[in-house]
């Protein structure tokens, strides 16, 4: 029996065997059949299609020895001369003959089609849908996603992929489970915000789950979204939902649950097909979760309780207050720091704001000065005195409104914050010190701005801690790794792979992307794009000579020697020395030992010495090699790694 899955890497089983497709080429004739569906395609389509239109002269020929290669792999017991029966010559081209549940596409459209078409028991519904979702075990057709003729199919996989999501949050939905749905449909509204039918369908869980705050706000970021995107209003639905909401219609309560007959399979499905834009599920982090829940209990016994994450760009700031938010139940209000200029002083705090009062209205004597944040007025003075009473009405109002049970409050990306933010951040903090506040705020440690070390030192009496986050730990970055390429990467691999990435979640998604589309060896031998962009913008925010004398240290390898960079780099000392305290400072690099820097990454070095042009990177190591001639000449290993370097 021959198996074939394209719902993440290409794999193909023989009779339960997993066997080895061949060469990328190879593979890619195998996944073009299979996005034919059965279908023939002519010899002429599969040479333009496997050559982007520019087939070599013996391009038809080397066609041949690839169909002929693939049909070994799928009948590797089928005898000499007798006809193939899965990779099958019809004029006037080649097809595949498997039965669509051989297949893991054909099988994942036939079961999203019966369940569109069913009318079942939504039990019965939520196994089907597990069933469709439990075949995804990455990107479609992760390895060619790129060429032109898989994309049609990619996009309409995902699509069917979305539905299917999407009807089996109608099914949870409809056996009273809305708490449990939660989750799935916030990571699918976070990867896909134009779908008003998920926001409809993840507001209503909300509202179901006692956190009409919170649907508000799903409803209201959905508009937002739309506006700025498309330039459009929500549809009816969403319109109709909202005004559901504000007058808590009846029809909005869920039916009578029935945990004892959900369907929970004992794994539940990921979401690896949306790519790099989704909210993935949390790995690791478990140290950290407990602080957070520990400080939550806290808040809730004592009173507020402030607790700066930080961490490098990647890190998962963010997805570890989600999982916090996930995991407390409690009402949450967020507040996130814009990157573009323009927006109103105190941005932040006006989100948390609408959140909140959109189910509880501030009192009388609050609104006038609350009316700034609220975007009703503009008159508000701005100036010290005026700042000082909006801080103060945003404290009565938090204060108020924890008075109703614990609440917990996020600010993202303070690094951005304004001056205006962070004042009311330190006053609020003081006003809430009896309420049942938990207070989360991320921020880059690489960006820390002077302004936020005053707010730490105003608040170093209140009740706060910091929670750094690290790279994850080799066996958590091991199963990110396994579980986002679809590829068991053996332990050695996978560790070499942490090492490099210094255990970065971001750097280790996008790596098993890297993996998934082009193999294991390419994760080591290239920067994933996404990470590369990234690095080059923190490398960019470096004064200029710094930049230059990271180039340098690049040249020398992942671990330097200070004076013999400042050798090579020919520049004063103060120069080059402010450059590495400058690196050290942003996380690029550390200091393993005296008169040594280290790059943090090898993703790091790599990024800077593939960024620094052929041309210039030989005529650095000859000058390396020169130096190391006169003042090292024993090293000989370092001399004959910088002569073939000086060569290449």
């Amino acid at each position: 029996m021959v198996r074939v899955n394209v719902l993440g890497p290409l794999r193909v089983h023989v009779v339960d065997q997993q066997v080895d497709a061949g060469a990328p080429r190879q593979r890619a004739v195998l996944a073009r059949l299979v996005c034919a569906a059965g279908e023939v395609v002519p010899a002429d389509r599969l040479l333009d299609d496997l050559w982007e239109g520019e087939p070599p002269p013996k391009a038809l020929g080397t066609l041949q020895v690839y169909v002929s290669n693939l049909r070994r792999v799928l009948e590797p017991d089928r005898t000499a001369r007798t006809p193939a029966t899965v990779l099958v010559s019809t004029a006037p081209g080649y097809a595949l003959r498997l039965a669509r549940a051989d297949v893991d596409a054909w099988r994942f459209e036939d079961l999203v089609t019966a369940l569109a078409e069913a009318d079942a028991d939504p039990i019965r519904l939520e196994a089907l849908a597990d069933e469709a979702l439990g075949l995804w075990a990455g990107p479609a057709y992760a390895e060619v996603a790129d060429e032109a003729w898989a994309q049609p199919e990619v996009a309409r996989l995902a699509e069917l992929r979305a539905i299917a999501v999407e009807l089996r949050a109608d099914a949870v939905l409809r056996q009273g489970q809305a708490a449990r749905i939660v989750p799935d449909l916030d990571r699918h509204v976070r990867a896909h915000p134009l779908r008003e039918e998920a926001v409809r369908l993840l507001t209503l869980a909300l509202y179901r789950s006692g956190r009409q705050a919170d649907a508000l706000a799903v409803l209201r970021r959905a508009r937002d979204h739309l506006a700025d995107e498309l330039g459009v209003d929500p549809g009816p639905a969403l319109r109709a939902m909202e005004s559901d909401i504000l007058r808590q219609a009846a029809h909005l309560d869920q039916p009578a649950p029935r945990p004892e007959q959900h369907a929970v399979p004992a794994s539940r499905p990921t979401d690896p097909a949306a790519g790099g834009t989704q909210s993935y599920q949390l790995v690791g982090r478990r140290a950290e979760r407990e602080r957070l829940a520990a400080a939550a209990a806290r808040a809730h016994a004592e009173g507020c309780q402030i607790v700066w994450i930080s961490g490098e760009p990647g890190a998962g700031k963010t997805a570890l207050a989600e999982a916090c938010a996930a995991d407390l139940g409690w009402p949450v209000a967020w507040g996130r720091c814009p990157e573009v200029d323009g927006a109103p002083p105190a941005w932040p705090w006006s989100e948390v704001l609408g959140t909140l009062t959109a189910i509880r209205r501030p009192e009388a004597e609050l609104a006038a000065p609350l009316a700034r944040l609220l975007h009703r007025d503009a008159t508000v003075d701005a100036d010290a005195g005026g700042q000082f009473w909006l801080a103060r009405a945003v404290g009565d109002y938090l204060t108020a409104a924890a008075g109703d049970g614990p609440l917990m409050i996020i600010l993202d990306d303070v690094h951005r914050a304004d001056e205006e933010t962070l004042q009311i951040l330190r006053q609020v903090a003081g006003q809430l010190r009896d309420a049942p506040v938990l207070l989360l705020a991320a921020y880059r440690s690489d960006e820390a701005p002077d302004v936020l070390g005053a707010t730490w030192a105003a608040l170093a009496g209140a009740r706060s801690e910091t929670v750094e986050l690290t790279g994850l730990a080799a066996q958590d970055a091991a199963d990110l790794l396994r579980r986002d390429s679809g590829v068991d990467l053996g332990d050695e691999a996978a560790a070499a792979l942490a090492v490099r990435t210094g255990g970065n979640p971001l750097f280790l998604r996008e790596t098993a992307r890297l993996i998934a589309a082009e193999g294991a060896d390419a994760a080591t031998a290239a920067v994933p794009a996404g990470v590369r962009n990234v690095l080059r913008r923190r490398i960019g925010r470096l004064p200029a000579k710094a930049q230059t004398v990271l180039r340098h240290a690049a040249v020398l390898g992942r671990d330097a020697d200070v004076d013999l960079l400042l050798e090579v780099a020919g520049a004063e000392e103060d120069v080059v020395l402010d450059a590495l305290e400058a690196a050290v400072l942003t996380g690029l690099l550390t200091e393993p030992a005296p008169g040594r820097v280290r790059f943090a990454h090898a993703l790091v070095l790599d990024t800077l010495y593939q960024d620094t042009p052929l041309l210039r990177r030989t005529r650095l190591h000859a000058k390396v090699l020169a130096t190391l001639e006169r003042t090292r000449p024993a090293d000989v290993a370092a001399l004959a790694r910088h002569a073939l370097a000086r060569s290449e």
